[in-house]
């Protein structure tokens, strides 16, 4: 008997895709496994999600059946590419120009983007650009992740802590707003340096663009989001919560876990309210992955000139460093374009090469923090990207 494998001609099955699929599976269970021999009791396990051309492979690793393709979780700071998004969106349409100040005035319109008044005196608002918050280069005080000095000359009961843990732990289900979290920066007047100085990654920056979205089309960020970005990809199992009682993810999810040195929490419940722009995203891999396929290949919503032109034009990030950082979008070297995502229980990163028309997610429910932030880079940077670099490779080779 003859075999033909891999070949169509004859109308057979080409049997490449079957052997992507299965160095894929391979490869992710390999990685986990050498992982969770370093960490035994690891809680959960590996979800990969890629895409190239016209093939879609999905496989997990120490998940069991409870994560599929349609499964949802948290992807955390993947939120700015949808963020930058509406806004480019918006720049697309002449609605606001990514140039403007944020005390210019809204096209058609006798607002500034950002309101006056105390609550909204931001360090050097005058000369803060729109593009410098989509590129982190604004100096924007990080009320998300940095504690206020306890040095600070301003009397302030939040001073020497972090603002959202201050609140949450006398209010948990305390629902933030954007107007609250800048206020914070306005009433500190901390800042890292002069707009368009340097790169500071800065969650409240985008808490800003967010707050940008709402004057500027009238509708809440989520309202805009869902229904001129999200919908209109195909999103029909994402969505973006706001509200601090919202904590529990629709049905199906996968929970999340967060690992100290002598206990294992499991995390069902987060206030997701205070990153409502930048890290509220809730999806599944199959609503990410196309998302960031159709639009960085220039067939969503934004035009292929706008997505190579401003969304795609990255700065170095660090002068030692070959990352750079464009609107909403992290540049990882031979890997491609994308983003990164941490928020408690869960670890995702992605990425784009347009060269290849290739795109990887993946994602990890545990936070191991046995040893700290050590521990948990060791995953980001260790774990998540070397599984999207040999997943490239994979595909390459066949």
């Amino acid at each position: 008997m003859v075999m033909l494998a891999g070949c169509c001609k004859f109308g057979l099955v080409d049997t490449s895709y079957y052997a992507k699929k299965h160095a894929l599976t391979h490869m992710l269970d390999s990685v986990y496994d050498k992982y969770t021999d370093q960490v035994p009791d690891y809680p959960g396990g590996l979800v990969l999600k890629v895409i190239e051309g016209g093939e879609a492979y999905f496989t997990t690793a120490g998940m069991g059946n409870s994560a599929t393709a349609q499964t949802r979780f948290r992807a955390a700071s993947c939120t700015k590419t949808f963020t930058a998004t509406a806004i480019l969106l918006l720049h697309q349409q002449g609605k606001l120009h990514i140039t403007d100040r944020v005390t210019d005035t809204i096209p058609g319109t006798n607002e500034t983007y950002l309101p006056d008044g105390p609550g909204f005196a931001i360090p050097y608002k005058e000369q803060i650009t729109i593009r410098d918050l989509l590129r982190h280069r604004a100096g924007v005080f990080d009320v998300a992740n940095d504690d206020v000095p306890d040095t600070l000359s301003v009397d302030v009961p939040y001073k020497g802590d972090n603002y959202i843990y201050h609140i949450m732990d006398v209010e948990p289900e305390h629902t933030f707003h954007f107007d609250e979290l800048i206020n914070v920066v306005a009433e500190t007047g901390l800042s890292y340096f002069v707009p368009d100085n340097g790169y500071h990654y800065s969650n409240t920056g985008y808490s800003i663009l967010g707050k940008i979205i709402e004057r500027v089309t009238g509708l809440s960020y989520m309202e805009f989001l869902e229904e001129h970005v999200m919908q209109p990809m195909g999103m029909f199992n994402s969505y973006m919560p706001e509200s601090g009682t919202d904590q529990v993810m629709d049905n199906p999810f996968v929970p999340g876990y967060i690992m100290f040195e002598n206990e294992t929490m499991e995390i069902m419940n987060s206030n997701i309210s205070p990153y409502v722009a930048e890290g509220n995203l809730v999806t599944t891999p199959n609503d990410l992955s196309r998302f960031y396929q159709k639009l960085l290949s220039g067939n969503g919503v934004l035009s292929h000139f706008t997505v190579n032109s401003l969304m795609m034009n990255c700065l170095p990030v660090g002068n030692l460093s070959a990352s750079g950082y464009g609107c909403g979008l992290e540049y990882t070297h031979n890997l491609g374009y994308g983003h990164s995502g941490a928020t408690e229980g869960y670890l995702t990163f992605v990425a784009y090469d347009p060269g290849m028309d290739f795109t990887v997610v993946v994602y990890t429910n545990v936070w191991n923090m046995k040893d700290g932030m050590e521990s948990l880079s060791y995953q980001i940077t260790d774990l998540l990207q070397e599984i999207c670099y040999r997943s490239k490779a994979i595909i390459m080779e066949y």
